[in-house]
């Protein structure tokens, strides 16, 4: 029953057209190639959503874009992949609300990693679970063991890692933290900031600020770097 429900899906995605080819920048600035693409029936939403609801059970699913009034819960949706929403969208703002909904490949999505602005890390410090060598990418939780991932042009889900808890059975991971900082403008009062990598342009720290950047690799100093009176100024490696 999954094998065919899986093999119904693949052929739906071939029925959909890509709208249009855009760019987007990594957060350190590498070109990234993304598409977007129409969007399912709401009917045909409706109806992935139910199925998928049926076949994991343990899950749970979330609401995406567009909300339509007629289909408030609808979770499904080809506007969107896993990779463009863990590598990208998500780190824009809030997760579930999303101006510019993008697919990406994986050969895309490894841009994140091979520039400054995500590094390869322990379990434990995760951001982004890369799973099996780029077939699913998933956002790590607050929950152990608990991941937050899109399914493909179907729904977008909290769920386990067990191989029955989702349609992407785990053979291998590689763990990946979001790394690089930029930061610019005024500080006023005490910070510390701990990033592997920091990035300071034309930035103006006040008086009487503590300021601490600790760093795991390097960090670019930009432009004009300003301390008032009284200013504490802390820059060490982590």
């Amino acid at each position: 029953m999954k094998s065919i429900y899986i093999i119904s899906i693949l052929l739906f995605v071939m029925s959909l057209s890509v709208l249009g080819q855009y760019t987007v920048e990594t957060p350190w600035g590498s070109t990234v190639n993304v598409w977007t693409q129409d969007d399912q029936e709401p009917e045909d939403r409706d109806e992935m959503d139910d199925d998928y609801a049926d076949e994991y059970p343990d899950a749970e699913f979330h609401t995406t874009i567009p909300d339509l009034p007629n289909y408030p819960n609808l979770s499904s949706t080809s506007k969107f992949n896993c990779h463009g929403y863990a590598w990208h969208m998500y780190w824009l703002g809030s997760a579930h609300e999303f101006d510019a909904p993008w697919n990406m490949n994986d050969t895309e999505a490894d841009n994140y990693f091979n520039d400054p602005s995500f590094k390869e890390c322990a379990k434990a410090n995760a951001d982004i679970w890369w799973i099996n060598g780029g077939t699913h990418s998933a956002l790590a939780t607050g929950t152990t063991d608990e991941l937050l991932s899109k399914w493909g042009i179907g729904p977008m889900a909290t769920h386990g890692i067990e191989n029955d808890d989702s349609p992407y059975p785990i053979t291998s991971v590689t763990y990946y933290k979001k790394c690089y900082r930029e930061a610019s403008g005024d500080y006023y009062s005490d910070i510390t900031l701990d990033h592997c990598k920091v990035k300071f342009n034309n930035t103006n720290v006040h008086n009487y600020v503590d300021l601490e950047i600790e760093f795991e690799d390097w960090l670019i100093i930009e432009g004009t770097f300003t301390t008032g009176t009284g200013t504490t100024l802390y820059i060490h490696p982590d």
